[in-house]
């Protein structure tokens, strides 16, 4: 089979592979789609230290179809069609025990063993996840959506919350649209660049465009001094950081989703206190989002294809690669097609 591997950073292509042995407890799936993520990138360049291993196939939102199973395997058979969940938690260690998703085990598809940036991918069966009711294109795309929905849920969003999310792009962007689901009083998006900024028009109330004006005064402006109640980081600067404990209110809750790497931020503790802030992290997605994910798209109320600006071959993929990393175009999810 294709498969898009990297060997390590700065060093990856097109390989032709054996297509992978399945243990008892997995099912061999054939990739319909798979999407490129920031994160791949961070893979490419080097830029993500923790949880990788090289070589790999990456490739870590996909879907496709069950054409194998294990001897262990049961619920699934040949032609079903699964959204395949990244990362595999052993579901024993204290972690997993409390329903946490930082397991002592921890590995992950397209980082730590093979990925869906190939024709076919052996996946544990407890992390597929069937459809019947959306594409296959929409189903590639349930791991970013969920990372979306996680933000949102973390914040515990209330009907006259003002949220203020921080960074359009593709994480930035589901969050708005799960957001948008818990009916908030306003939600306000802000970025840097135009090309992004449009894709939220109809589901933000308002645009804030950092290079354009004051982004607190306007936020400030709109909030009618008070603030935000809800900022959804999503963005990975410093600014991005700062400008969150500016613009929030009393009683707001901050959920970080992006991070600017190892740089310090600085923080003024007192707003803790004066404001009784609540700052908190989301890393990952669990079992339980992803399949509230699938039903809420299969069920109409979410559509991950909003974002989808460019579909191509996995031939062709080091060109979306580029594409993503220029950032001089209009490019937002990239789907690739085995």
């Amino acid at each position: 089979m294709k498969a898009f591997e990297i060997r390590k950073p700065g060093d990856y292509g097109i390989i032709e592979t054996d297509v992978p042995d399945i243990s008892e407890e997995e099912v061999l799936v054939k990739v319909g789609y798979a999407a490129i993520c920031h994160s791949d990138i961070d893979m490419l360049t080097g830029n993500r230290k923790h949880l990788v291993r090289y070589p790999n196939i990456a490739g870590h939102e996909f879907a496709g179809t069950v054409v194998k199973t294990g001897s262990r395997v049961l619920g699934f058979r040949e032609g079903d069609t699964v959204a395949c969940e990244c990362m595999i938690l052993c579901r024993q260690c204290p972690e997993c025990d409390m329903g946490y998703v930082s397991c002592e085990n921890y590995s992950e598809l397209g980082f730590m063993q093979g990925g869906g940036f190939a024709e076919y991918c052996a996946v544990p069966a407890r992390n597929c996840h069937r459809f019947t009711k959306m594409t296959m294109e929409q189903a590639a795309l349930t791991e970013p959506m969920g990372n979306g929905l996680a933000i949102v849920e973390a914040a515990q969003i209330r009907p006259t919350d003002t949220v203020v999310i921080i960074g359009p792009g593709p994480i930035g962007l589901n969050a708005m649209l799960c957001a948008r689901l818990k009916n908030p009083g306003q939600i306000i998006m802000v970025g840097t660049r135009r090309e992004r900024l449009k894709y939220a028009q109809g589901a933000a109330d308002a645009l804030v465009n950092i290079r354009e004006e004051d982004a607190k005064a306007r936020i400030m402006e709109l909030t009618g001094g008070k603030g935000a109640q809800v900022v959804l980081m999503c963005a990975t600067t410093v600014s991005a950081c700062e400008l969150a404990l500016e613009i929030a209110g009393q009683n707001c809750r901050i959920i970080v989703e992006g991070v600017p790497g190892e740089t310090p931020v600085p923080v003024n503790f007192n707003d803790f206190v004066t404001k009784v802030l609540t700052i908190r992290g989301v890393a990952g997605v669990t079992s339980e989002q992803f399949r509230r994910v699938i039903s809420l798209v299969e069920n109409g109320y979410l559509d991950p294809l909003r974002f989808v600006t460019h579909t191509m071959a996995l031939a062709d993929i080091e060109k979306g690669f580029e594409m993503l990393q220029a950032r001089d175009q209009d490019v937002v999810k990239i789907l690739v097609k085995p």
